[in-house]
């Protein structure tokens, strides 16, 4: 009862704060336009180049059923059988609401109702697969990043190095976490068993989920797989954006390499879809893998990008109406 009441306060608190969040999203790109990290003017070279944007949508399109793959295996691999046409209607729809609720997990609460709801024997389990698909679509992005600038010659400056030490430390406690983290669930279940049975089944659960990806390292694997080529459809557009505009100096790969990380910035649940999170963490990006070019208003790119995005959300929207 409690859980319910502290989801019900929640619920009624989240018009105003999520009013609070969009207001704060058109703010930072108020002050990106401000400081000139934004040019507006650049979208009309963008727009008379509809060759490039459809190659960008497409991509972007792309990305929904190799997601709804991913997300399947995983259930699968849990022994959780759903129909894949239904998983598809519920994931389209969490990635369009994704763009208006706080940061990526805002969509994986619809994710979490309907597993909630279609697997009631194995609830744990089903809502930790959100939780996986998450790490391991997030771990590809770190990983393609990390792989891209040791390609680079180091020795450009701290904040480097401090990304590429961040990058490894994540790589290093999500591998951890998969062939050891049943081990931490059981530890753990030991000392709140006499506490509180329900939190302790619920802890030995996880555990077990765990332990089964990490023995069925087949289809972990080739969530993984799919989720490399994920990356390549989500960097893809942003690169392809970004040489149809006007600016010297970053080359397509320092590009690539500021969108990976762009687009971990912009899935942290801060404003509505990371809206001014991400085009500023990309700005930041260019400005530091090409430190000699001009500063330009690299954040343009990024906000183009996430039009385009936006576009390829639609068949979400569809797909919720159908379902209402």
């Amino acid at each position: 009862m409690a859980k319910r009441d502290g989801d019900s306060a929640s619920a009624k608190r989240s018009p105003a704060d999520n009013l609070i969040r969009i207001g704060a999203g058109f703010g930072l790109l108020a002050l990106l336009y401000y400081w000139r990290v934004i040019d507006l003017g650049a979208f009309d070279i963008l727009v008379g180049q509809p060759d490039i944007l459809a190659l960008a949508l497409a991509a972007s399109l792309a990305n929904i059923p190799l997601e709804v793959l991913r997300w399947h295996i995983l259930l699968r691999a849990q022994g959780i059988d759903l129909r894949l046409w239904r998983t598809t209607r519920v994931l389209a729809t969490s990635v369009f609401f994704a763009n208006f609720l706080p940061g990526a997990a805002g969509g994986d609460l619809i994710r979490g109702l309907y597993v909630y709801k279609a697997a009631p024997g194995r609830r744990a389990a089903a809502m930790l697969s959100i939780l996986i698909d998450r790490l391991i679509g997030l771990v590809a992005f770190v990983l393609v990043g990390l792989t891209a600038m040791l390609t680079r010659p180091l020795g450009r400056g701290p904040l480097e190095f401090s990304v590429l030490a961040i990058s490894m430390l994540f790589i290093a406690l999500l591998v951890l976490l998969f062939f050891y983290g049943h081990v931490m669930a059981r530890a753990l279940q030991r000392l709140l068993r006499g506490r509180s049975a329900r939190l302790a089944q619920i802890v030995d659960d996880t555990g077990t989920a765990l332990q089964q990806y990490g023995r069925d390292w087949r289809r972990t694997g080739l969530a993984i797989l799919i989720s490399v080529v994920i990356v390549g459809c989500a960097v893809g557009p942003i690169v392809l954006i970004a040489e149809a505009m006007p600016f010297a100096g970053p080359s397509a790969a320092d590009y690539g390499i500021a969108g990976l990380y762009a687009l971990i910035a912009n899935s942290l649940p801060v404003t509505p879809g990371g809206l001014g999170i991400g085009e500023g963490a990309f700005a930041s990006g260019c400005i530091m893998l090409a430190p000699r070019a001009a500063h330009a208003a690299y954040g343009t790119i990024f906000l183009a990008f996430r039009c385009v995005f936006i576009l390829s959300t639609l068949p979400g929207l569809v797909a919720y109406l159908a379902e209402r």
